[in-house]
């Protein structure tokens, strides 16, 4: 249901390492293991520096295509090591066009053999001797929570989980007694129920001792990056900071849209005339499909896409889309397995209507429904629905208000730290699951 991530802490941790790998690797390998005249020892220390930093930028933007940061791959198999070595061999192709637009020459063939390998068996060995520590170091967390919020949390995190060990305090001692079970358990940090008052525990003498605390929201938004909308109030809306609303954000955030839009039609155009055909071919006109969707501050707008349904799938009105639905086309399901349908939205983002990453936009016939069902569902507009989104590559499709109220969750969040880094993030991932064949 969920798809797990390394938390953003330690994802960082091993960004740095990663790059640090990269740069020693473009910097040693043709200075020591290299012939005197290989292009990379004629060039200046600083042109050399340069091509370092930006094979380490290659390196971890391709990385996140590939989905080297997953949780998945916290184990030592032939899978994970051969993410490392795509990873590795995007990046030095990437390295090899740049020394080239720059330099006119091309690297060596036996030094770009010998980084490529330096870099894939150098971050793997790492990336496993990091795993191996935090395994071996994990956080000892207490839940102080209901029965039901602990087995949510422990279920959200798998049975093997990667950077916790989940402890239950089950007495209901007072003060002394969860001080004293805390420092004889070694407890790291303690979650506790938002909003409510702690005269139980001494959390003075707690802190001093080196236990840190923290809200259920907080561990959720932090190491999960999802914000339940059940466990929110008013007050959390007033601190609600919304980034995007500032000037050069929002600028900055339109020029990577239209940067987007304008590259994926250019690129996409032959698969979308290609597409048009065989849906004209199997179910005849129309080709493409309009519907009413809510957009940004509620404001109803046109979206586009390919027709992937049959010509009178709503007859009997408007439904909910599930997983194989019957209602799709043989040519629609192949469009809507690899996202092609989703091609003349970049129409929509060109227009305004859109962004390439926000929440998915709704139906307006479903809105009443989910206003009453689901707290806190209006707040997914204040940005602009999405192309792709947090929700998109984090969660499944969701095909009824419970499922729309776990996407909500991952909304909420983007919301809250929506950031041009954020949406770059989103967009490499959504190629990966583009790749995939994924929905």
């Amino acid at each position: 249901m969920f798809r797990s991530e390394i938390s953003n802490l330690n994802k960082g941790k091993l960004a740095f390492f990663f790059s640090v790998v990269c740069i020693a690797s473009v910097i040693l390998v043709p200075r020591y293991f290299s012939p005197i005249m290989e292009t990379l020892n004629e060039v200046s220390f600083e042109r050399n520096l340069f091509y370092a930093l930006w094979f380490a930028l290659s390196f971890l933007i391709c990385g996140e295509i590939t989905g080297i940061f997953d949780a998945e791959n916290k184990y030592l198999n032939y899978a994970t090591f051969f993410l490392f070595l795509v990873t590795s061999a995007l990046a030095c192709l990437l390295l090899l066009l740049m020394v080239w637009i720059i330099e006119y020459q091309f690297i060596g063939r036996l030094t770009i053999l010998k980084i490529f390998m330096s870099t894939s068996l150098g971050t793997f060995l790492f990336y496993q001797l990091f795993l191996s520590f935090v395994r071996r170091n994990k956080i000892k967390v207490l839940l102080n929570l209901s029965l039901k919020e602990s087995q949510n949390i422990k279920n959200a995190f798998g049975d093997d989980t990667l950077e916790f060990e989940f402890v239950n305090f089950k007495d209901e001692g007072g003060a002394r007694e969860i001080k004293e079970f805390c420092f004889e358990q070694k407890i790291d940090l303690v979650i506790v129920e938002d909003g409510r008052t702690y005269n139980d525990i001494d959390i003075v003498s707690l802190l001093e001792g080196g236990v840190k605390f923290m809200g259920l929201v907080e561990f959720y938004e932090k190491f999960l990056g999802r914000i339940p909308s059940k466990k929110l109030d008013q007050s959390w809306l007033v601190r609600l900071d919304l980034r995007f609303r500032n000037p050069i954000g929002l600028r900055l955030k339109r020029l990577l849209d239209l940067s987007v839009a304008v590259v994926g039609l250019l690129v996409s155009f032959p698969l979308l005339f290609i597409a048009l055909v065989f849906i004209v071919f199997e179910s005849g006109f129309p080709s493409f499909f309009k519907q009413q969707r809510t957009g940004f501050l509620g404001r109803p707008y046109t979206l586009f896409k390919l027709r992937t349904m049959k010509v009178d799938a709503e007859k009997s009105g408007a439904k909910w889309a599930v997983e194989g639905d019957r209602r799709v086309t043989r040519v629609g399901s192949f469009l809507r397995k690899w996202r092609i349908d989703e091609i003349p939205q970049f129409w929509n983002v060109l227009k305004g209507d859109m962004s390439v990453v926000g929440p998915r936009p709704e139906r307006p016939e479903f809105q009443e429904e989910l206003n009453k069902e689901i707290p806190h569902w209006n707040c997914r507009h204040l940005v602009k629905p999405g192309l792709t989104g947090w929700a998109q590559i984090r969660f499944r499709y969701a095909s009824d208000s419970e499922s729309s109220e776990e996407k909500l969750a991952y909304d909420l969040y983007y919301i809250k730290n929506a950031s041009i880094i954020l949406d770059i993030q989103i967009i490499l991932s959504t190629l990966r699951s583009v790749a995939k064949g994924s929905r």
